[in-house]
């Protein structure tokens, strides 16, 4: 399951650090309110590895199952942002977070 908000998995303090941590109600509510949502930030901001993960803490929260996917368009992309995340929430690829591209796949059948 998710970590907490309290908690954030093992790397919590560097994701609150984060510029996008601020945004974070603002962000579940917007994504709740609307189909599309779009999230512009700088370089670094916590876009790609934070969102997602704020989603899946929120449905986790709410007792409500969800299948978050991130496209990458390379895919060394796709596979360190599944590292990085995985890291995260201090799990391994292939459990809550994995990764497909082509034919290969690190996901939970």
């Amino acid at each position: 399951p998710p970590p907490a908000l309290g908690d954030m998995g093992p790397m919590g303090e560097q994701r609150r650090g984060l510029p996008v941590f601020d945004y974070r109600e603002r962000l579940l509510d917007t994504i709740a309110a609307n189909r599309v949502t779009v999230v512009e930030g700088e370089t670094g901001s916590g876009k790609t590895t934070q969102v997602p993960q704020y989603c899946l803490e929120d449905a986790a929260r709410r007792g409500v199952p969800a299948n978050i996917v991130v496209a990458q368009p390379r895919r060394i992309s796709a596979m360190s942002v599944a590292e990085r995340v995985a890291d995260e929430r201090g799990e391994k690829i292939g459990g809550t977070v994995g990764y497909t591209i082509r034919l290969e796949s690190k996901t939970t059948p």
